[in-house]
């Protein structure tokens, strides 16, 4: 672990205690530019804003450009609400828009804690799934990643539920990077995302400057990328101040 590295996750950590488990969300919007198989595809839009009553919500849209407005000539949504409870995120609700003319990949997620089951609404079907008490969803995992690696200086395991079952992401630290971005020039860390049994791989480049936000996320399949977004703007964090 770096000099850095280690001195920006301990000034993270200090500022949590200081201001309470609620002060560790982080909020902020930004935007990135997205390729895919290293075209223009559009941009994407992330947030993550309170809603009081240690209540938030992250978002994160895609609007298509190009070959992939064809595709999908509508914004791709995902929308995540979550609850703080002391030093846990406990997600509530889920949605994905899958930005069709027709919805049809289109999904719901609603966490029943009292049960320990989350029930799955897509276009064709409802069923319940079981989950454990550390679960969360997709979109509650961007923002627990950002607090887990300013607490901890690294990400995970997690447990996250989606529209067909419980996983387990797991992470491996491939060191640090200094990329150029949007916001100028970042020294970042890289973290490798993967889930057992997937071909899929999902590389992220968190910057501790920016509250270890991810920089630059390039996903992968069979070790091709596939899709890559990087930083153009942010507002809410250091680098932007």
């Amino acid at each position: 672990m770096t000099r850095w590295w280690v001195m920006a996750a301990a000034l993270a950590v200090a500022a949590d205690e200081a201001s309470g488990s609620d002060a560790a969300v982080t909020t902020y919007t930004a935007t990135y530019r997205v390729e895919y198989k290293g075209k223009e595809a559009g941009v994407s839009d992330w947030s993550v804003r309170d809603l009081g009553d240690g209540k938030y919500e992250y978002q994160a849209r895609i609007t298509p450009k190009g070959m992939l407005k064809l595709i999908r000539p509508k914004p791709t949504i995902e929308r995540s609400q979550f609850r703080v409870e002391g030093s846990h995120y406990r997600p509530l609700e889920y949605w994905f828009e899958d930005g069709s003319r027709s919805g049809e990949d289109n999904w719901h997620l609603v966490f029943d804690w009292d049960r320990r089951v989350a029930t799955v609404t897509t276009t064709e079907a409802r069923r319940e799934i079981a989950v454990p008490d550390i679960a969360l969803d997709i979109g509650t995992l961007k923002a627990a990643l950002m607090r887990d690696m300013a607490a901890k200086g690294a990400p995970g395991p997690y447990e996250i539920a989606d529209k067909d079952s419980v996983g387990t992401y797991e992470y491996s630290d491939s060191g640090p990077a200094t990329l150029d971005t949007g916001v100028g020039r970042l020294e970042t860390q890289l973290f490798v995302q993967h889930r057992a049994g997937s071909s899929r791989s999902t590389w992220l480049w968190v910057a501790p400057k920016l509250g270890f936000l991810p920089v630059r996320i390039e996903q992968r399949r069979n070790d091709e990328v596939q899709t890559s977004f990087l930083l153009q703007t942010v507002n809410g964090l250091a680098a932007s101040q």
